[in-house]
């Protein structure tokens, strides 16, 4: 007859490390979840993009305050009958608030441009002129 060696595992199967790998769903205040945003930067133009599938461009407002680019709104859910029962639900509804700082001078006008469509709002930003300055040392 003879015996398995089994090793000895104080802790048995409890894996320590998934806690700190796995990404937390946080709520930020009365806002449900965030919006991916993409920031693209050409000559003349700063880019932002920011994904918002299945909303209308009525359910959302943008506003930039100095540097400070702000999308805000609400995704609401919508049932389609009273009696139905929902199995499986993994889209998001609520309130959303994203901001983004811009790292180039922009400037405030009329000239910003905002475009939505299949579910992408694509924000047109024009940059302001910086002038180069000569720095003497002494």
């Amino acid at each position: 007859m003879a015996f398995d060696l089994i090793p000895f595992r104080p802790y048995g199967d409890i894996d320590l490390w998934n806690p700190f790998l796995e990404v937390p769903h946080i709520h930020f205040r009365e806002y449900d979840f965030g919006v991916p945003l993409e920031v693209t930067e050409t000559k003349d133009t700063v880019i932002v993009e920011a994904e918002m599938p299945g909303m209308n461009s009525k359910d959302f407002d943008i506003s930039l305050n100095g540097d400070l680019l702000t999308i805000r709104g609400e995704k609401k859910q919508e049932r389609k009958a009273k009696n139905d029962d929902c199995y499986c639900s993994e889209r998001t509804y609520g309130k959303f608030s994203r901001s983004v700082r811009l790292l180039a001078n922009v400037k405030h006008d009329s000239k910003i441009k905002a475009l939505y469509k299949d579910g992408v709002v694509r924000i047109e930003i024009p940059k302001a002129g910086s002038k180069a300055i000569q720095i003497a040392t002494s």
